[in-house]
This record gives C-alpha cells, sequence and structure tokens, in this order.
C-alpha cells in the first residue's frame, strides 16, 4: 500500500502542460490508473486528495475515481482500473486534437 501511495505522489508531481500533448496524455493515463488503483484498494480518498496538492486535474480525476464502485474481485478492479485509464487517455487526446 505504501509503495501505491509512492508510485501515485510520484505522478502527481509530474509537471502536465496545460496544453496537452500525445506524451502528456500518457502521463495523464497513468497517473488515472495510479489512482483508480489507489481507489480499488481500498486507500481513502482523503488521503489520495492530501497528494493532488491543490490540481484542479487531479482533485477532479480523483472526484471522479471515487464516483466509481469498489469491486472486492480482483479481475473486475483491473477491468475498472483499465477503464478509467482508458477512459482519462481519450479526454485528453480528444483534447489535444481538438474534437
Amino acid at each position: 500500500m505504501k509503495t501505491l501511495i509512492a508510485t501515485l505522489a510520484l505522478l502527481m508531481a509530474l509537471s502536465v502542460p496545460a496544453q496537452a500533448e500525445p506524451a502528456s496524455c500518457q502521463q495523464i493515463a497513468e497517473l488515472a490508473k495510479s489512482i483508480m488503483t489507489a481507489r480499488q484498494k481500498g486507500v481513502s480518498m482523503s488521503k489520495v486528495m492530501e497528494l493532488a496538492d491543490g490540481s484542479a486535474l487531479f482533485e477532479s480525476m480523483i472526484v471522479n475515481a471515487y464516483e466509481v464502485h469498489r469491486f472486492k474481485a480482483p479481475v473486475w478492479q483491473e477491468t475498472e482500473v483499465a477503464e478509467f485509464r482508458d477512459k482519462w487517455y481519450m479526454a485528453c487526446y480528444k483534447e489535444f486534437k481538438g474534437d
């Protein structure tokens, strides 16, 4: 659990440019994956929110993750993590492409 939180903190420390590019979309997707993994592993929202450091993007991602049901079965947890990661990548990519 401590490793998960440390990884999450490191990803949040990465600066994501205001004007997203495909490379930063990958960073956003990895951050989304880490946030949802923390959610599915039972890390409290308040602990994850402390790491957001006031970033509106990160706070939005965290709130969005904690609105999702926490699954007990590992297969469903993994599915939810992958879907959440891909959802945020797609949103970033569409923003970058202007769609």
